[in-house]
């Protein structure tokens, strides 16, 4: 038994086969192709990365950024 085992099964490591179509999905985000890109080009009718961030605005915190 991992310590994984007695998570929930949402927060459960899937394989990547047992999502489907992830196996791109997965390697874009290995390229480092950032997710809100992926989302934009995926559901090109939803709401846009810059409309997300005009409407949030940006963190307080740039985490980015080296401190």
């Amino acid at each position: 038994m991992t310590p994984e085992d007695s998570w929930p099964a949402h927060e459960q490591a899937t394989e990547p086969t047992a999502v489907p179509h992830a196996e791109p999905v997965m390697a874009m985000l290995q390229e480092h192709i950032p997710l809100s890109l992926i989302l934009d080009l995926a559901v090109p009718g939803g709401p846009a990365s810059h409309e997300l961030l005009e409407a949030e605005g940006l963190p307080e915190q740039e985490w980015w950024t080296p401190a």
